[in-house]
């Protein structure tokens, strides 16, 4: 098995495991005593480890190479916040009521992954320097 199949299937079980305490946030809750009884501390809980974890899963799925080294950091940026607002909506939609401190996260969340992917695609055109 190739190191490129080994980092793929790594990061699609993490990928599966993020979804999966994305939709099961009473799970984490439990298992760490986190609270849960509104529907914001739900959100937050699954954007926190469900998104978060997603996300880094679909970077080690993505990722070509260690280097150059700002394209690594985009890319965990780009996936961690993409994997975190993907999880925010779903929580948006499953729980229901975010307040404005949500909305907030949402929209940054939203910017981070824009300005990410945009330097990202500058940097395959050839506009910025790769480093």
């Amino acid at each position: 098995m190739s190191r490129r199949t080994l980092q793929l299937i790594v990061g699609l079980v993490l990928v599966a495991a993020g979804v999966y305490l994305m939709f099961s946030p009473l799970v984490v809750a439990e298992a760490l005593g986190r609270p849960h009884a509104t529907s914001s501390q739900m959100i937050n809980l699954r954007a926190t480890w469900g998104g978060a974890v997603a996300g880094f899963g679909a970077f080690v799925a993505w990722l070509p190479a260690l280097s150059p080294k700002r394209r690594v950091v985009l890319g965990l940026l780009l996936t961690s916040m993409a994997g975190i607002g993907i999880a925010r909506a779903t929580g948006f939609v499953l729980d229901g009521h975010p307040d404005t401190l949500q909305w907030f996260w949402m929209i940054a969340e939203i910017t981070i992954v824009a300005v990410c992917a945009v330097a990202l695609r500058r940097i395959s055109a050839g506009a910025l320097p790769a480093k």
